[in-house]
């Protein structure tokens, strides 16, 4: 029996790779005549970089950059010479989880930081930049990106600004370097938000990082402003584009000045491993990830990998620590089975701590019912 594990991270607890470990040491100690291939993987969120710095060879650049709130930081992207590409996580730089829960404020943070590991990375010799956009802090439509490289803001009376949510209502021009870098962007991204409106970065998405009522509509009148700002100057709308509103309007900013393409973050993972070719000739597919939820079909590893698992006729099942699906739902998302750490004997706080080695007890129990 061939067996295929791809799970994603499950979050707080355990990386995509430990994931891996826990469910072939179960299936072997179960059954050593399992013939087992481990494929980590991960959305455009935490985890992204390594799980490609993994399939890519990539080697790890360290440099100093800055957090959300500007703090000296020290962090790293992903650098293949040959093909002259970066792979950046938005969280490693800008991420929510830098930031204690007192300090998460989406008014006052900034994605300088990961404009800062974008410019080593352009110093570096990158043409082409895998952004993970997943994770962050921020809200500032890629300001804080688009300083880094060198982009000045001004207010109405020429004055320059700060990149960070608040000021987004108070820009008026964006004056571009003498010399814009010829890089192209790949943004993965998960997500289909718009930039602003109910459906837009800070309505759907400021609240997490910190934002009360007031300071939501702030941000959404601040997102308007920018979009208006960059179409009177650049001719080029960029209110409605699908992804334009994750990571709090990353894309918005990069748009009207370089080359930008929006990729699903599970699908370049997934064409990065490999994956796929393997599965013609395996049994089964087991996946998995912290939380099972609504979201798991839309652009998540839990609903991709079921995806695939039907498409080559296989059937898949998915360990998580919770789920909130129903039976229907379940079905709808295509696996088999879904396994939870938590039951009756163990709570939340049990299944975190304890995640390694409930999953790799579930895994085991898993074959013996096969």
């Amino acid at each position: 029996m061939k067996i295929i594990i791809a799970p994603d991270k499950f979050k707080g607890s355990l990386t995509s790779f430990e994931a891996c470990q826990s469910i072939s040491r179960g299936i072997r100690k179960t059954n050593k005549k399992i013939i087992v291939s481990e494929f980590p993987m991960a959305d455009g969120g935490d985890g992204f970089a390594m799980v490609l710095k993994h399939y890519l060879k990539t080697v790890t650049i360290n440099c100093d950059t800055v957090d959300p709130l500007g703090r000296k930081i020290s962090a790293s992207f992903q650098w293949n010479e040959n093909q002259k590409t970066a792979v950046i996580e938005m969280a490693v730089a800008s991420g929510l989880v830098l930031l204690e829960e007192k300090e998460r404020n989406p008014l006052y943070t900034s994605s300088l930081g990961t404009g800062l590991l974008i410019n080593h990375a352009i110093d570096q010799g990158a043409k082409k930049i895998l952004l993970g956009i997943g994770g962050s802090a921020t809200n500032d439509g890629g300001t804080g990106i688009l300083s880094a490289l060198g982009f000045q803001l001004a207010n109405e009376k020429g004055d320059h600004l700060q990149a960070s949510g608040e000021n987004l209502l108070l820009i008026k021009k964006i004056i571009p370097p003498s010399f814009i870098p010829a890089v192209k962007f790949e943004l993965a991204c998960d997500v289909h938000n718009v930039l602003h409106g109910p459906d837009g970065a800070a309505y759907v998405y400021a609240p997490q990082k910190g934002a009360d009522a007031k300071q939501v509509l702030m941000l959404d009148h601040g997102l308007k402003n920018l979009a208006q700002v960059i179409k009177q100057q650049t001719g080029k709308d960029i209110s409605n584009i699908p992804g334009s509103g994750a990571a709090g309007g990353i894309a918005a900013g990069l748009l009207p000045f370089f080359d930008v393409e929006m990729k699903n973050g599970i699908a370049l993972i997934i064409a990065a491993s490999g994956v796929e070719k393997h599965l013609p000739n395996a049994d089964l597919v087991i996946t998995g990830e912290g939380k099972i939820d609504s979201q798991s079909s839309a652009g998540k590893v839990v609903g991709h990998m079921a995806a695939l698992a039907k498409k080559h006729q296989l059937d898949c099942i998915a360990f998580c620590g919770s789920m909130e699906l129903d039976e229907i739902a379940v079905r709808r998302l295509g696996v088999k089975e879904i396994i939870t750490l938590m039951d009756e004997r163990t709570g939340r706080e049990d299944a975190v701590i304890n995640a390694a080695t409930l999953l790799e007890e579930k895994a085991s129990q898993m074959i013996k019912m096969l």
